[in-house]
């Protein structure tokens, strides 16, 4: 049966193209699960794997492409982030806010990427019975931003200063925080410029966010060179 689905719906690696599944084995092993915490900044973030060249095309494949595999092995690496915070944490009754892109981007793409990847993760772990989790959108960018991708840690820093407010369309009086665990979500930690500009938003609007999971992470945020 598996050799007759193979020639009808032929499946191969997201990131090398061999033939046989979405992630082969050698890739899968490449990426992890790699689980890395650390605190930087005043911020704690727990991310699934180390940034290299094959998470780098599945999240490009996720984020500009909306290709759902590799948004579901990303939400799978934010899962495993998720059960190691809740070593931490009570992690019971949670929020998880996506960290938002610009109108233009998601105008581009035609999709939010971050909000689709929020919702996936939460899904899958409220399947495994782990925890609830509700998603808002309770960040958006306020102002024109460049495109980070060729921007240098201090220039990230500048362009995303003061760039994110809150979404008064989701933070009306049907909205209680309480006392859930509160996460900032995210594909990739590269300098930590989007979450610092998040969390001052969020703790400015008064909520305290507990820290971010993600799916990758830069080598200099791993080893505290941004700290």
């Amino acid at each position: 049966m598996y050799e007759i689905l193979q020639l009808l719906f032929p499946v191969s690696c997201l990131v090398c193209d061999s033939p046989g599944a979405q992630l082969c084995t050698y890739c899968r092993r490449a990426i992890g699960p790699k689980i890395r915490s650390r605190e930087f900044g005043g911020i704690k973030y727990w991310a699934g794997a180390d940034y290299g060249v094959e998470l780098a095309k599945v999240i490009l494949l996720a984020k500009e492409r909306n290709n759902s595999p590799a948004r579901d092995f990303l939400a799978d690496l934010i899962v495993q982030t998720f059960l190691a915070a809740s070593m931490e944490f009570n992690m019971e009754n949670s929020l998880f806010i996506p960290i938002p892109s610009s109108r233009a981007a998601n105008r581009t793409r035609g999709f939010k990427h971050a909000l689709l990847l929020a919702r996936v993760a939460a899904k899958k772990i409220q399947k495994i019975g782990a925890a609830e989790i509700e998603v808002r959108e309770l960040l958006q960018v306020n102002r024109t931003i460049a495109d980070q991708s060729n921007l240098n840690r201090n220039e990230r820093a500048r362009n995303l200063s003061g760039a994110y407010s809150i979404n008064n369309r989701t933070n009306g009086s049907d909205f209680e925080p309480g006392l859930r665990s509160i996460f900032l979500i995210d594909d990739l930690v590269t300098t930590g410029s989007s979450t610092r500009e998040g969390m001052r938003a969020l703790y400015g609007a008064g909520f305290a966010p507990h820290g971010v999971l993600s799916a990758g992470v830069s080598l200099g945020v791993s080893v505290g060179a941004f700290s």
